[in-house]
């Protein structure tokens, strides 16, 4: 997965993570928590949103300054969450996904929108059954796989 995410909050910002799901240490990805700008709490609420949020478990940005004490728990936490987002999403699909995703402003509804495109048309995608635990590298051979863009 390569994400990227833009923000118009100068401490936010712009951030870009690559791993690889199935290879990367992926304990940043898994220790980052949602995150959302102050200004926005109320309107989240107000939404029927965030009715267990707090800053125990989610990152609360006011301006420039992150309101949580401990500060982040890495420097891409906010784009880890996303990735981590995009993880859980993707694993929603029932199948395990060989592949590579590369993504800027992405959610919940765009990584949705995605695996309903890739699976309402059989071209798109290859039903493999592995049985071995992990992906086997010998076994990716691009030729049995098909690509979407």
């Amino acid at each position: 997965i390569d994400f990227e995410l833009k923000y118009k909050n100068d401490l936010i910002g712009t951030q870009r993570n690559i791993i690889k799901v199935y290879e990367s240490d992926l304990n940043e990805i898994y220790n980052s928590r949602t995150f959302c700008l102050f200004d926005d709490i109320e309107k989240l609420r107000e939404m029927g949103l965030a009715k267990g949020g707090s800053l125990d478990n989610a990152i609360v940005v006011k301006e420039n300054k992150v309101l949580n004490k401990e500060g982040l728990r890495n420097k891409k936490e906010f784009v880890n969450h996303k990735i981590l987002d995009c993880m859980g999403d993707l694993y929603l699909a029932g199948y395990k996904i060989i592949g590579k995703l590369v993504c800027s402003q992405g959610g919940h509804k765009l990584t949705n929108q995605l695996l309903r495109v890739v699976f309402e048309n059989k071209e798109n995608f290859s039903l493999i059954e592995i049985k071995e635990k992990n992906l086997p590298h010998a076994f990716i051979n691009k030729s049995h796989l098909r690509a979407i863009a």
